[in-house]
């Protein structure tokens, strides 16, 4: 096979990768989107290429490549240069995994079963690796191309998106393997054709009975508003003060409420600019109108209250703590010798005050957060300045839940940040710490009008499946809406316009098996990929022995 085919092939990989990709109606081409790379694996062995590992990465780094910018391109309306870093380094980690694999076929050249049962595990490996470090990237983690058709996956209640991974990578070895059958006997032909059809249709068959017999639940109903209060962010969201911004908030909420409502959802970052959160808490601010008061917006939700007084409002903020001591790596330094630490937060307010607070927990590398600081901390203010940020911002130790006061009762919802809700171990976290309902605030109108925001929305059906929960989703612009406990969106605003959502939605307290397990399917691979190397060494080592005494 010449270097041209090899390349054209890979990007025949990419290009599948990319037709497959959310929100894209095509999901199904995933199951054919690594057939070009394994033909070329298959060359690469056959014709005992040296270095076995670096062919394997510089073959797929292409059609990685191409899979990363086509599918992520807008990361490059945020920050142009973060985006061609994530780009590369992600491209370059995943053909990492093909290096490895290249090199572990050198190594078993006779087993036709270790081989695939390496790759899959290495990548569920990395994936789940990639979820839990500095330099987390989970955008396109293998099951998350069915986000926009989430009837055909609702067994993630189950399995969560790492089944979905092994889907995938199980069904692509199964066609590859069924295409090379042709240049064999007919009954392996047969063999491969039954099984590779009872992979495919067997998981739809039971997720399409799930999703026509779940009934989400319809007892206790909360009456709320969801406002998308459309606020630019390169050129209002810091020029308008916060009393502003919450008149904005009132402004849109105001035709919707009645003296039912007991709830209103507003975006991350609704209230702009930085606060004091034990003055907040507190209630040590003054009770004024001023411009230059930040805390006014606060005073505006007090009037609000006072006229309705069932009222609980979820607001995302960023907030400020003071200490004498440097008590966190992220802390800064003031002139005064105190430190400040601050958060991307979201709180919970009504007549009492603060009755929730609860700090971003992932952040976004290079963003909100500087990877690997004891090494590369030196380098902060300028990776950081990259981002728009200007320090690395403190987090939560746990996913917190509100417990909010209601008509009759209580309730307790969970809260995630922006992209945490990609996480789905950690989104379901706020579900075992007793969230019987999920708001999903969000600012994605940095990346404008792009598959950006609308793959993020998506996102958010799979964590509806996975937990059972009925999603509120509060975007300052891009897609706000509400989505039940199937994945169903039942209401969605457009982009670009300032308005809200005014709905019935309904609390659940089931806790689903994904949700009390969490990745398990990527634990057991973690724990499976080094037996698989050892075993395969040990193998190695003996049958040299053999020959040798031969």
């Amino acid at each position: 096979m010449k270097l041209y085919v090899r390349l054209l092939l890979g990007c025949l990989s990419g290009l599948l990768l990319f037709l497959a990709w959310v929100p894209s109606y095509f999901p199904f081409l995933i199951f054919f989107a690594f057939i070009p790379l394994f033909f070329i694996s298959e060359n690469i062995e056959k014709e005992q290429l040296r270095f076995p590992f670096l062919q394997g990465m510089h073959y797929s780094f292409p059609a990685l490549l191409v899979w990363n910018v086509l599918t992520t391109w807008w990361i490059w309306n945020s920050t142009p240069q973060g985006s061609v870093a994530t780009f590369i380094l992600n491209a370059l980690l995943m053909s990492f995994i093909f290096g490895f694999w290249q090199w572990f076929r050198r190594l078993n050249r006779s087993s036709e079963i270790l081989s695939p049962l390496f790759f899959i595990t290495a990548w569920i490996s990395f994936e789940f690796l990639h979820l839990h470090w500095d330099l987390s990237w989970p955008w396109l983690n293998l099951g998350n191309v069915f986000a926009s058709t989430t009837q055909y996956v609702q067994w993630y209640e189950f399995t969560g998106v790492f089944g979905g991974t092994l889907w995938v990578l199980i069904a692509n070895f199964l066609f590859y393997y069924w295409i090379q059958s042709f240049k064999k006997d007919k009954k392996k032909k047969t063999v491969f054709t039954v099984t590779t059809l009872c992979w495919l249709i067997i998981p739809i068959t039971i997720s399409l009975i799930q999703y026509y017999t779940y009934k989400p639940k319809h007892e206790a109903p909360i009456d709320v508003i969801i406002v998308q209060q459309n606020t630019d962010p390169w050129v209002e969201q810091y020029h308008m003060a916060n009393l502003q911004h919450a008149e904005r908030i009132t402004e849109v909420v105001y035709p919707y409420l009645t003296p039912k409502t007991q709830l209103i959802v507003t975006s991350e970052s609704s209230i702009p600019h930085t606060l004091l959160l034990d003055s907040l808490i507190q209630r040590n601010y003054p009770a004024n109108f001023d411009l230059y008061n930040p805390y006014a917006g606060f005073v505006l939700f007090d009037t609000l209250l006072s006229y309705y007084p069932n009222l609980n409002i979820i607001a995302g903020l960023s907030t400020g703590t003071i200490h004498d001591t440097k008590i966190s790596p992220v802390a800064q330094q003031r002139p005064d010798g105190r430190y400040w630490i601050f958060y991307n937060s979201s709180v919970c307010y009504n007549r009492e005050g603060v009755v929730g607070v609860y700090h971003k927990s992932k952040l976004v590398p290079g963003v909100e957060l500087m990877p690997f600081p004891k090494i590369f901390g030196f380098l902060e203010n300028f990776i950081l300045r990259f981002g728009g940020a200007n320090c690395s911002l403190g987090k939560d130790t746990l996913q917190r839940v509100f417990s909010m006061p209601l008509l009759n009762g209580s309730c307790n919802i969970g809260v995630p940040i922006c992209y945490e809700s990609v996480y789905g171990e950690l989104f379901s976290h706020f579900v075992v710490n007793g969230a019987s309902l999920m708001a999903v605030i969000t600012n994605d109108a940095w990346w404008d009008d792009t598959p950006g925001h609308r793959q993020h929305f998506l996102y958010a059906k799979l964590r509806a499946v996975e937990t059972r929960r009925t999603i509120l989703r509060s975007a300052n612009t891009g897609f706000s809406g509400i989505i039940n406990e199937r994945g169903d969106v039942l209401q969605k605003t457009a982009y670009n316009e300032r308005t809200a959502i005014h709905a019935l939605v309904y609390p659940n307290d089931k806790l689903t098996f994904y949700t009390l397990n969490g990745d398990y399917i990527a634990r057991i691979a973690l724990f499976t990929l080094p037996l698989l190397l050892l075993f395969s060494i040990f193998v190695k080592i003996k049958t040299k022995i053999k020959r040798v005494k031969k």
